[in-house]
């Protein structure tokens, strides 16, 4: 086996592993969005990939945004073909805190993976060219295994991307200062417009192709000017196409850019919040971004670099400095924007490297020959123990975004062993299966009494440790309620194997013995053991359904269904309606839907057991002023036919249970 061939295959495995780290664990969280810029950046992306090219979002440079709504329409695409979201699904408003389209994250999130998988596969294959091939293989393999990267190559935004395309436009620079033809300007040229198209700072690249361009031409700058010219059209022309509503929409891109220097300027919440936190930059690099040997790597590698190249060592610190003392003189510090100067500041670590070696290598190998196998053994060690720091917390970073999340598995938990229970949740967000959720949000459970949650119609409660200050520990408050119910599940903690907070399922005992008093019926082969109705009440802390009949048009009335079986029920369609009546017996409102809609059919539930169900309707907003009935039962909306109804041993008129009669007055 060839050099060149040993070369190829330790390149290739490394971008593999670095390819394997960052998509492993690339659907952390989710259907929860807890990365505070996804859910913005995934907004524009629909709206681009439904054909508005203008993404009014000129804090960034629209390549990326354009690149994953290609991604995002072959996902929806393929989706379409295989099923995957229901039949009538709409795409949604907004992502904050909660998606119906995980998939489409997991999509766009492997695009981060891969780029910055890219970035490994550029210092591996093309860096070598220009600092020798160890110190390129040296470098891709501490980039493969930094865990700030790592994880930063989980989340679906910009800067990964921006610090892959950053370093092919720093590759392309030092390409133009080996070999100065037209060729390489011009592949300069596209580099640097691409790597600007990705983000704004990456511009400064444009100084290391500038210094290139300084430092092989020198006393010949008038004659080559034409070329550097050419390399400069190219990249605008390319970062204009990119990104060509900075130019077709200029009011628009100045409004962003003052908003965006104005968060910079004191306006956001960064990592640090003072001009020229050199000491924190340093300690960053040297904890989190390269790790204490590189660090120490990086200044070996400058003074080798300044000794046997310094025209490229000019070329290639430029950019990564220049970003550096950008970003120091603002007031708002976020590290992510440090990103990009990572990679060319661990290629002259792995310059770095090489050049201790062969400083030790002849002391360390005085009685072997050039190729003895012990050469090769040490070398390997070397490797070895320059990565050992960081590959252990690489695996590890990856290894817990691929935990599950404590909060879409206490809910599915709860589906499978609760079907057709209300849950009253401490989850701002809860999950929904095909649009239809089990569980309702409350801020804080012990605001309510277990009674009160009787009332309501929920026999689980969902306790969230957020509510308690992160806490896995129980809190006074919660006294109450945990006396009167018992915990049937825990999921999340410290230590326990799950992002997210803990999460606690407390049964609060509803039976049949402690629903509230109401108009009940057999409606076939299931009981309806009473049902409350009332005005539905909402604030910052919950909902309510109040005993309220007295109702206003626009308002909506809270209903509460309280079943039971008392043995299995066969399959089949159970549809119940709910019919708002005026004094003449016509419908003025209603709705008709199957049981749960579809989610808990009766077939699934457990005899003996309350099953709870939520069917307010929306009163219209012409509805005249009066008095109204209320009305519900159960129909077979397949074959046509409405289940007998039986109220104190007596067949129901219609088959139709009156609930009462509810209030109009004008607003």
């Amino acid at each position: 086996m060839t050099e060149r061939t040993r070369y190829i295959l330790a390149s290739t495995l490394l971008v593999a592993v670095a390819l394997a780290l960052r998509v492993w664990g690339v659907g952390w969280s989710l259907p929860y969005v807890d990365h505070p810029d996804e859910p913005a950046i995934v907004g524009v992306i629909l709206r681009v990939m439904q054909g508005d090219l203008n993404t009014r979002h000129f804090f960034y440079p629209s390549l990326m945004f354009y690149l994953q709504a290609l991604v995002f329409r072959l996902h929806f695409w393929l989706a379409d073909l295989t099923g995957l979201y229901p039949a009538g699904f709409e795409l949604p408003r907004s992502t904050h805190f909660y998606t119906t389209i995980p998939q489409a994250f997991v999509w766009g999130r492997t695009v981060t993976a891969v780029l910055g998988a890219g970035a490994v596969a550029a210092l591996a294959l093309w860096s070598g060219r220009f600092v020798g091939w160890r110190a390129g293989l040296v470098a891709a393999a501490l980039l493969a295994f930094a865990p700030w990267a790592i994880v930063q190559s989980h989340y679906l935004t910009f800067d990964g991307p921006s610090a892959m395309t950053g370093l092919l436009a720093l590759l392309g620079a030092l390409l133009v200062l080996e070999r100065p033809a037209w060729r390489s300007y011009i592949i300069a040229g596209v580099l640097v417009g691409l790597a600007t198209g990705t983000k704004y700072q990456n511009v400064f690249v444009v100084v290391s192709l500038g210094l290139a361009h300084l430092l092989v031409w020198r006393g010949e700058l008038l004659r080559s000017l034409p070329r550097l010219i050419v390399a400069g059209v190219v990249a605008t022309l390319v970062f204009f196409a990119t990104t060509p509503y900075i130019l077709l929409d200029f009011a628009g891109f100045q409004k962003d850019m003052q908003t965006l220097f104005d968060s910079y300027g004191g306006g956001a919440n960064g990592d640090i919040g003072r001009p020229w936190p050199i000491v924190a930059y340093l300690r960053f690099h040297w904890r989190e971004s390269l790790g204490p040997l590189p660090s120490l790597l990086v200044l070996v590698g400058i003074v080798a670099l300044a000794r046997r190249n310094p025209a490229q060592l000019a070329v290639l610190l430029a950019y990564p400095l220049l970003i550096i003392l950008a970003l120091l003189r603002l007031e708002v510090h976020f590290y992510r924007n440090l990103l990009p100067a990572q990679a060319p500041l661990l290629l002259l670590a792995g310059i770095g490297a090489v050049a201790l070696w062969d400083y030790a290598r002849p002391l360390l190998l005085q009685r072997s020959g050039p190729q003895s196998p012990r050469r090769w053994l040490l070398a390997l060690l070397a490797l070895l123990a320059l990565l050992l720091p960081s590959v252990l917390p690489a695996v590890q970073a990856s290894a817990r975004l691929a935990q599950p999340d404590s909060r879409p598995t206490a809910q599915e938990w709860a589906r499978q062993h609760y079907p057709g229970v209300r849950i009253a949740a401490e989850l701002t967000h809860p999950m929904r299966w095909d649009g239809v959720a089990q569980s309702t949000f409350q801020h804080f459970l012990p605001l309510q009494t277990p009674e009160w949650y009787h009332q309501q119609g929920y026999g689980l409660l969902l306790a969230n440790s957020g509510r308690r200050g992160g806490r896995d520990e129980w809190i006074e408050p919660y006294d109450a309620l945990l006396a009167a119910g018992t915990v049937v599940a825990t999921f999340g903690g410290d230590q326990s194997g799950y992002l997210g907070p803990r999460v606690d399922l407390i049964d609060i005992g509803l039976s049949s013995e402690r629903v509230p008093a109401g108009p009940s019926a057999a409606l076939g082969p299931l009981r309806l053991l009473t049902v409350t109705y009332g005005k539905l009440e909402r604030d910052s802390t919950g909902q309510a359904q109040t005993t309220s009949t007295q109702m206003q048009p626009g308002d909506i009335l809270g209903i509460t269904a309280f079943w039971i079986i008392d043995a299995p029920v066969s399959a089949g369609d159970y549809t119940t309606f709910i019919h708002l009546r005026n004094a003449e017996g016509q419908n003025v409102t209603q709705r008709d839907a199957p049981i749960w809609m579809g989610l808990f059919p009766p077939d699934q539930w457990q005899p003996g057991h309350v099953a709870t169900e939520s069917l307010d309707i929306f009163i219209p907003e012409t509805i005249p002023p009066g008095t109204y009935q209320l009305v519900a039962g159960l129909y077979n909306s397949i074959e046509g036919y409405r289940y007998p109804a039986v109220g104190a041993g007596e067949h129901l008129p219609n088959d139709e249970l009156v609930l009462g009669t509810v209030d109009i007055i004008a607003q």
